[in-house]
């Protein structure tokens, strides 16, 4: 087969041939670059760098103290966010995980128990603390995503990206008004940063953020947000 399409290729006009090998180096470089955008997109939009910004922007939210709220942010960040990255990093490093974003479906079980374990105390020290009732709706709604998302990996390796980016639109949105509805662009970007990569299916992207979307709205409603 090889030879085959060797002397067909001798056998064809030098301009032809050009012309093919030119148009292969081209989708090769066109899809590299699309892999490179989706990879930073990725990584940008990675629930531990959104982490931050979300959790600074609920501590503030109506706070009458805007300096014990972000000391209270910083606790929720490390309970929330900080915490389980640690819990994620020790893993690849000994070899129980395989890299930072856990792609195999059958290594998440127990980042899922540690993440909701660590969002679990840090709803209690927050508590304790009298912290601030946003940063514990957050919490709550961490830890109930994690229980529904835990139960699904068990069969379905579903998008903690795309989850996490929509549950965070959803609340800020609820919180701040129509000024924060761009951050669904970045949802629909990073959902398709994740089916570029091949680390999930538009099936998976999708329901994740759909969940999410469902989920949050419904605490929301129950903490009266």
């Amino acid at each position: 087969m090889i030879a085959m399409n060797s002397r067909r290729l001798t056998q064809m006009p030098k301009e032809d041939a050009a012309g093919l090998q030119l148009g292969e180096f081209a989708m090769t470089d066109s899809e590299s670059l699309r892999l490179r955008i989706a990879r930073h997109v990725s990584n940008v939009l990675a629930p531990f760098s959104i982490s931050l910004p979300l959790v600074t922007l609920v501590a503030l939210y109506h706070s009458a103290d805007p300096r014990y709220a972000l000391a209270c942010a910083f606790i929720t960040l490390f309970f929330l966010s900080l915490g389980p990255l640690l819990y994620i990093a020790i893993g690849v490093h000994t070899g129980r995980l395989s890299d930072l974003e856990i792609t195999r479906r059958s290594e998440r079980m127990g980042p899922y128990l540690f993440s909701i374990s660590s969002a679990t105390v840090g709803l209690f020290v927050l508590q304790t603390l009298h912290g601030p009732y946003n940063l514990m709706t957050l919490l709550i709604i961490t830890i109930a995503s994690g229980i529904v998302m835990l139960f699904i990996t068990l069969w379905w390796k579903i998008s903690v990206h795309a989850s996490s980016m929509a549950s965070a639109a959803t609340l800020l949105t609820a919180m701040y008004g129509s000024v924060m509805l761009p951050l669904f662009l970045l949802l629909i970007l990073v959902s398709w940063s994740r089916v570029v990569l091949r680390r999930h299916t538009v099936a998976q992207v999708t329901f994740g953020a759909l969940l999410s979307i469902l989920l949050t709205t419904v605490i929301l409603k129950l903490r009266g947000l």
